[in-house]
């Protein structure tokens, strides 16, 4: 069945979706924690990162976002009136400008490593856990709930082991009007999904029938996390407040297990450390993993050029979600042939 016949009747309502398992009072019993999560694919753990941690870095990206003119200055995130005029999704220029600016803050990255999160994946997997180096900025304006993230795992996008796992850090309150993240609870246990290309970020959802899976979401506050494998789908919905919905991913996995190249990077190689690390005092947080024996496996691009060839095939038929999926092409593929048939495709989408 293709993913068209299955969004048609998907549930787009929070509210009206299973409750999350909450699986905080587990944290006292590393079996219980390691059973849920290996069961379910996820945990939701409440109130574990320390409030003025997680309220820092929020200001800090309030900051970037004011400058932008993406919010009201002077308020705080989760308050502050989002311009929609100014509405913008990666891979686009204005968004990536605020996206590594955000990156940049050396308190994202310290709350990333935070050591509550090094405690919960240390029993977790039975062994140290590495924090790895990439992770992402998630910035939802309101509004745009066509390029809401799709339903998606997150091993196709990175490859290497599929002990790793994400975290997902809201710094807004998570409600039904602002969406925030949904798990198919199980989802984990079939393996990788075949794909195809669609807006929102990543640009490829699973297909299948999305009616089907076990759909899971809750109301979250900054403080709580929302860890999941990374052959767990997931997929963001639509922000309707008149807020901006920030959050952030970290990942973890065993650091004996083999890693993706993609993970030693940044966030749509369009920067390196060195220029995200400039200005920043103290070395505690910097090339941390470099240090370490790590089993490093190239990435294939097996799912990224399946995405893309069809990607290309939808653009040239008039197909609208292929269009971010064909500007990602055209930014950044390591082929410039490539990059000239998306940059064909996407004139003729636009021109239909």
């Amino acid at each position: 069945m293709s993913r068209n016949s299955g969004k048609m009747h998907l549930n787009e309502n929070p509210a009206t979706m299973h409750e999350l398992s909450d699986s905080t009072d587990l944290m006292a019993d590393d079996e219980a924690l390691s059973e849920r999560a290996h069961a379910d694919g996820y945990l939701w753990l409440r109130n574990v990162l320390p409030q003025a941690d997680v309220h820092i870095t929020a200001a800090d990206l309030a900051k970037v976002m004011a400058r932008a003119g993406w919010i009201e200055r002077d308020k705080p995130l989760a308050i502050a009136a989002a311009n929609l005029g100014k509405r913008c999704v990666e891979p686009q220029p204005d968004f990536m400008d605020v996206f590594y600016a955000q990156l940049a803050f050396k308190s994202v990255h310290a709350l990333k490593a935070h050591p509550v999160l090094q405690e919960v994946f240390d029993p977790l997997f039975g062994e140290p856990a590495l924090c790895v180096p990439h992770s992402v900025m998630r910035l939802a304006f309101p509004a745009m709930q066509a390029y809401a993230t799709p339903a998606h795992q997150d091993y196709v996008h990175f490859e290497g082991s599929t002990k790793n796992w994400a975290v997902w850090i809201p710094f807004t309150p998570i409600k039904p009007q602002t969406g925030g993240l949904a798990i198919a609870a199980g989802s984990h246990l079939h393996g990788p999904y075949d794909i195809c290309p669609s807006l929102g970020a990543g640009q490829m959802t699973i297909d299948t029938d999305l009616t089907r899976l076990d759909w899971r979401w809750s109301p979250m506050q900054p403080g709580d996390v929302l860890i999941h494998n990374c052959l767990t789908v997931h997929r963001g919905l639509a922000n309707e407040a008149n807020s901006m919905r920030v959050s952030m991913d970290a990942r973890y996995q065993p650091v004996s297990a083999p890693i993706g190249e993609k993970y030693l990077g940044m966030s749509h190689q369009m920067r390196d450390w060195d220029d995200l690390y400039a200005g920043w005092t103290g070395d505690e947080l910097k090339y941390y993993w470099r240090h370490l024996d790590l089993d490093i496996v190239p990435f294939t691009y097996k799912w990224y050029d399946r995405r893309n060839e069809a990607a290309i095939k939808m653009g040239e038929a008039g197909d609208a979600e292929a269009t971010v999926a064909l500007e990602n092409i055209v930014l950044k593929h390591r082929s410039m042939q490539m990059r000239a048939r998306a940059e064909h495709a996407l004139a003729t989408l636009r021109a239909s």
